[in-house]
């Protein structure tokens, strides 16, 4: 996607509403005067709108979502919407027998309403509707959350845990959204070359060790198409020095990207509905001090939004040279112990 036409996009949705001023319009989208003033010239000569002064209008019916208001996502969340009130309740019913996490693969997911705000976000930022948008990693079911909305062109999965595939393909099935594919892959492995350069929009909760969340987002750039392209990710503060953040601060802008968003701690993970008790018993922070299970929801993320305005160009990293390199470093101390090297290490 071009970034005028996610402008031009955020335009006419908002004036399938009605009919709207320019000092209006500005708070509907996101670029600078110059570009946004461009993108209604465009609209103009293409013949979307017309303009009697003060007012832009539809010049014909609008084929997409009106603009659905999500509210403050901080706040109030869906407040003014029936459209986004609705959406969360069908997520929760079809998500009610989501799998566990496994230690396996150091999964964990947030709460319901958080991964919808995470659509609401995206939504927002004009990145979901006719876009193609590929996930690496979804243990949050973010796939399900896009494909109730019926948005995006074409949503792409990728994810080791072949539960999560399966759950994700039976339900896509119940909700007749025939756009999701999922597909078993591990992120040691290259992209297959027909994912590649192919997306408008990526979006992953990468493992947080240096080495891990540089192959992550390097694995989601290789499937961005260009220019005006984005990407989405968690990222903490709990396993993630300030260090640690500005090191890839910097690999992002090295490798094109200008980030646009940071929204702290916008996410949580609930401590009773993932039933990850039994992780506590391998987290280093247990084995640091003598500390009782947590009694509030204390693991939180934040949401972190950069666009491609350069390349984007995909840098030479060092690549783990194990699962444990993957997903341990000196930083890593609530990621449970795989099964596999509690086994190795004779636990």
């Amino acid at each position: 996607m071009t970034p005028y036409q996610r402008i031009k996009n955020q335009i006419l949705r908002r004036l399938a509403q009605g009919k709207a001023t320019f000092w209006q319009l500005v708070n509907y989208q996101d670029s600078h005067l110059v570009d946004f003033l461009e993108a209604i010239k465009e609209l103009l000569k293409e013949g979307l709108i017309k303009y009697e002064k003060p007012f832009f209008y539809l010049s014909s019916s609008y084929a997409g979502l009106p603009y659905e208001d999500p509210g403050c996502l901080f706040c109030n969340s869906f407040s003014k919407s029936k459209f986004w009130q609705e959406l969360l309740e069908r997520f929760k019913e079809l998500t009610k027998d989501r799998p566990l996490p496994t230690s396996d693969y150091d999964q964990g997911f947030i709460r319901p309403i958080d991964t919808v705000r995470r659509v609401a976000f995206i939504y927002e930022r004009g990145d979901l509707e006719r876009t193609e948008v590929f996930i690496l990693g979804d243990d949050d079911l973010l796939s399900l959350a896009m494909a109730l909305t019926k948005l995006p062109k074409r949503v792409v999965v990728v994810e080791i845990d072949e539960r999560i595939n399966e759950f994700i393909r039976k339900k896509t099935k119940e909700i007749g959204y025939e756009a999701l594919e999922v597909y078993n892959y591990n992120v040691i492995d290259s992209l297959p070359s027909h994912l590649e350069r192919s997306f408008d929009v990526f979006f992953t909760d990468p493992v947080e060790t240096e080495k891990g969340l540089k192959l992550f987002v390097s694995r989601c750039i290789s499937s961005l198409k260009g220019k005006g392209s984005v990407g989405y990710m968690g990222f903490t503060h709990r396993e993630a020095s300030l260090r640690k953040w500005r090191d890839f601060e910097k690999f992002l802008i090295d490798s094109g990207f200008v980030i646009t968003d940071i929204l702290r701690d916008f996410t949580t993970y609930p401590e009773a509905e993932n039933q990850w008790e039994d992780f506590y018993r391998t987290y280093r922070i247990m084995q640091e001090f003598d500390l009782e299970l947590p009694d509030v929801d204390w693991y939180k993320s934040c949401l972190l939004r950069f666009e491609v305005v350069k390349g984007p160009y995909l840098l030479p990293i060092d690549k783990p040279k194990d699962l444990e390199e993957l997903y341990f470093d000196d930083e890593a101390w609530a990621t449970p112990l795989p099964s596999y090297l509690e086994k190795k290490e004779g636990r």
